[in-house]
């Protein structure tokens, strides 16, 4: 026999094989495919060249199964089933998934973005598992190398190619500072807020600020005497020093929650609104489990009218 490419090779031919060896009699196979006897008869003919062999025995009752059949018989139907499985749509199952969806985003994300979607992600698909890693603004570079599912964070700047992006709310700057702070009367000033020393959370390399650019501006300039890489330990600086603390809305009313002590105060100059965003790479844009998972981070918002 001359060497066969799978090429060559019509796939229908397997199919129509499979039915052969349930049936072993070709006007019953016809029947069953919904095609004239003959056209069986043609399809056997190219199947006995394929593999070289009779393949089946013409009996008094139908076909006899030849050796070679007997042998490719149970391959036969374990590729069969395994390109059905490859064709059909694949079905994601939160209820009886296992996966594990990894979500990147800074401490201030899991204090305010988890609650959103926890308890549904728990009741929905009770035997997955959510693993929450650290953000900073390199992780939206090198999404197509690292092991996240997906992060929410501040975009400040368009994301690379291969990177998708939604919306998710938008936010604005606010001050915290300690009660009876004594920079602080009724309102925090710009006099005040120049005055004090400030506590500055920095995510990966980042260096320079939107709020230092408004400062800068209006030709003004702040001393940040304090740098830290997450929020909530800068908070709990903040409620027992004079130092002030420049963070997102959504953060201070919930730390607020958290630690007693602090306030907050409107910012004494403009400062530009931001969006939260969730950003994943392009390979999981159709996988179903991740589709899923985002909805919950999508619906969380929605459902928050914004």
């Amino acid at each position: 026999m001359s060497e066969v490419r799978l090429s060559d090779v019509d796939l229908n031919l397997l199919y129509i094989f499979q039915v052969l060896i349930e049936e072993l009699n070709v006007t019953k196979a016809a029947i069953r495919l919904d095609v004239s006897q003959p056209a069986v008869s043609r399809s056997l003919a190219r199947l006995r060249d394929v593999f070289d062999d009779p393949l089946f025995i013409r009996t008094s009752h139908g076909l006899s199964a030849t050796t070679k059949t007997l042998e490719l018989a149970p391959v036969l139907k374990e590729t069969l089933a395994g390109l059905e499985r490859l064709l059909q749509p694949v079905n994601f199952i939160p209820q009886t998934s296992q996966r594990r969806f990894v979500l990147s985003t800074t401490d201030f994300g899991s204090l305010t973005v988890l609650p959103k979607i926890l308890d549904v992600f728990q009741q929905s698909a009770p035997n997955a598992t959510l693993d929450v890693k650290s953000w900073n603004e390199d992780v939206a570079q090198e999404l197509d190398q690292v092991d996240i599912d997906l992060a929410v964070a501040v975009l400040s700047k368009e994301p690379p190619t291969g990177v998708r992006a939604m919306r998710l709310k938008s936010d604005r700057m606010v001050c915290l500072a300690r009660e009876n702070h004594p920079n602080i009367k009724t309102a925090l000033t710009l006099e005040g807020y120049l005055q004090a020393n400030h506590v500055q959370v920095v995510l990966g390399r980042r260096a320079y600020f939107a709020v230092d650019r408004e400062l800068e501006r209006l030709g003004h300039k702040r001393h940040v005497s304090l740098q830290l890489p997450t929020f909530v330990p800068a908070a709990r600086v903040v409620k027992d020093s004079d130092l002030l603390l420049t963070v997102p809305c959504l953060f201070a009313q919930d730390i607020m929650a958290t630690i007693p002590g602090l306030t907050m105060h409107q910012l004494p100059f403009k400062s530009r609104d931001f969006d939260y965003s969730m950003i994943w790479h392009e390979r999981f844009q159709h996988d179903p489990a991740h589709q899923w998972f985002r909805g919950l981070f999508r619906k969380a918002f929605i459902d928050e009218a914004i």
